[in-house]
């Protein structure tokens, strides 16, 4: 997702369905929101803040499953000698195991967003109607989120006008999923930890 980091378990258990299930929804995600011009020759800068959840939530048929996970991610791809849109695509992808299978949803979907300096802080919001489930169901999502930076920023050059620069953070979000609370506080899912990032190439 447009320079995300995958989670990746420290352990050698082979990972759950809905982890694998997971990862793929993000590679979707991410073919759908990276942005044609990313390889340009005249260079760009990339602005991504991102976390994870894990929680319980409610499937179709009504009963209650336990540890589903939650991504929220922002992401603002600016092209050189151009401003940063005040809406860049915020990525928001669900997934869960129900008594019947997997349940999982995702969207990608511009957002009104705020990327403080220094990578200090950053906060996104918005409505979602028409947010589609695999399987099939249409739904209303909600997001209020925001990561604080907390740690030190540390500056990776990667060659010749190629850096990024990173923070940890931490970051808490209100999801509200066709009405009901999904998620309501600090990420806690525990890798890759909640983080702030910028990515210049020039």
């Amino acid at each position: 997702m447009g320079g995300q980091q995958l989670p990746r378990s420290r352990s050698f258990h082979r990972p759950s369905r809905p982890f694998r299930y997971l990862v793929a929804l993000l590679a979707a995600l991410a073919v759908l929101a990276v942005p044609a011009v990313a390889w340009a020759a005249s260079g760009f800068t990339e602005q991504v803040a991102s976390a994870r959840w894990s929680t319980s939530f409610q499937c179709p048929d009504g009963t209650t499953a336990a540890d589903g996970r939650l991504i929220v991610e922002t992401d603002n791809f600016i092209e050189a000698g151009t401003t940063p849109a005040p809406n860049p695509p915020l990525r928001v992808g669900f997934v869960g195991q129900c008594p019947d299978g997997t349940f999982s949803w995702g969207l990608v979907q511009p957002a009104p967003t705020q990327f403080k300096r220094n990578l200090t802080r950053v906060r996104v919001s918005g409505t979602f109607a028409n947010v589609r489930d695999n399987r099939g169901g249409l739904h209303t999502v909600s997001v209020d989120a925001c990561w604080t930076g907390t740690g030190p920023v540390v500056t990776t050059v990667n060659g010749p006008g190629s850096k990024r620069k990173e923070r940890s953070a931490t970051a808490t979000a209100t999801i509200v999923f066709d009405g009901n609370t999904l998620v309501d506080g600090a990420a806690n899912f525990p890798f890759p930890a909640p983080f702030i990032r910028i990515d210049i190439e020039k």
